[in-house]
């Protein structure tokens, strides 16, 4: 049985626009895919102290919300494809960078920054670009092809990455620039849509804060909270529990298989039932899934409880993201990524100096930001109906 089904395969096809995005993301996705996860464990066998390496990605988001309202208006200048080509330099120069950092302290504060450049460039460009091309009707199996795209770049990833990164993090970081170069081509052989600023920034912060926000509020902030601790506490975890980079990006690579194979059918149900049910019931599973990693004390159990961690991750994202896009839809859809995204970035400001406190207390701190994960994931829910 095909993975997917005919009508995605058409799709896929006939929409000339969307095959250069699809390329386009999965060379990029299978790039960071190599080396993301192994950022943390790469800072953290430098020597590194786990509240030193918060600390390096509290700046990544403090930069994200001085400069975002600055990127908005760029890529709107610019065009969403051209604001991903715009933000590769960034990407690579935050790799390179890397090589150094152990050598040049002061890149603690100037790598930060450029991967925050990269994020609100590449960001906007990558929702604007769905929201202009997706279909209402078919927003889930849209969601769906791009997560089985992605998947299909990343399953295999995090091993070759720590292969790699087992014979020299620098080669890893090199490869990794040449392969993000090779995903800017396909956005070369499209056309460009380009948007307008109709916000004014005190506007942007006005409606961020306000009452009928509350909920998107809430429930950005519980998928911002939740999602960081998973890409920068759960890497340090896996490599002090298991040992080795092979053996833990083995493990990721395996343990990504099970969303593979879900993201088809819960891309299904999410245009055929409602949406709000579908994320509830993944919101409840997705918190057993960091109540799960509590207990994580072996590598077997570490495959399974990621394992479902992935299952139930796809039957909540796929819905909330979904749903997320129909929001931007129905409202000045700019202003509304703009909007979500500096709320991403706000609410990790606000907790990264917790995370920051508890690792320097070290007083079970994986425990207890497994737990603040947990708590977070609940947020989910609240999004606006």
């Amino acid at each position: 049985m095909s993975l997917l089904n005919n009508a995605i395969h058409l799709k896929f096809f006939k929409n000339k626009e969307m095959n250069h995005f699809y390329w386009a993301v999965f060379i990029m996705a299978f790039s960071e895919s190599l080396i993301n996860i192994f950022v943390p464990i790469y800072l953290f066998n430098l020597g590194f102290k786990i509240h030193q390496i918060l600390f390096f990605y509290f700046l990544v988001s403090l930069y994200f919300v001085i400069f975002s309202y600055s990127g908005a208006k760029i890529t709107a200048r610019i065009g969403e494809k051209h604001s991903i080509l715009i933000s590769t330099p960034f990407l690579i120069l935050y790799y390179l960078g890397l090589i150094f950092i152990n050598s040049n302290n002061f890149l603690i504060f100037i790598l930060p920054l450029l991967l925050a450049l990269r994020m609100i460039l590449f960001n906007y460009g990558y929702h604007l670009n769905f929201i202009n091309h997706s279909e209402k009707s078919k927003r889930g199996k849209e969601l769906a092809l791009f997560g089985i795209v992605i998947l299909l770049a990343t399953v295999s990833a995090p091993y070759i990455g720590s292969i790699l990164a087992n014979i020299n993090f620098a080669i890893l970081f090199i490869v990794s620039s040449i392969l993000i170069i090779l995903g800017t081509m396909p956005l070369f052989f499209s056309k460009d849509t380009y948007e307008k600023i109709d916000f004014s920034l005190s506007s942007l912060f006005e409606k961020i804060v306000s009452k009928e926000n509350r909920g998107n509020f809430i429930s950005f902030s519980g998928y911002a909270i939740e999602s960081i601790i998973g890409r920068t506490i759960w890497p340090i975890f896996l490599i002090i529990l298991i040992g080795t980079i092979n053996k833990t990006g083995l493990i990721i690579s395996v343990s990504m298989l099970v969303s593979l194979i879900a993201f088809n059918f819960v891309g299904k149900l999410t245009d055929k039932i409602d949406k709000i049910k579908l994320l509830k019931v993944g919101t409840i599973l997705y918190f057993f899934a960091w109540i799960g990693r509590i207990f994580a004390n072996t590598s077997y159990k570490v495959l399974f409880i990621d394992s479902y961690k992935n299952l139930s991750e796809t039957i909540l994202h796929l819905p909330w993201s979904a749903h997320s896009y129909d929001l931007a839809k129905r409202k000045k859809y700019f202003e509304f990524i703009v909007s979500r995204e500096i709320i991403f970035n706000l609410a990790r400001i606000i907790i990264f100096p917790i995370l920051i406190l508890i690792f320097w207390l070290d007083f079970y701190p994986f425990i207890i930001s497994f737990i603040i994960a947990g708590i977070f994931s609940i947020g989910y829910i609240f999004i606006e109906k």
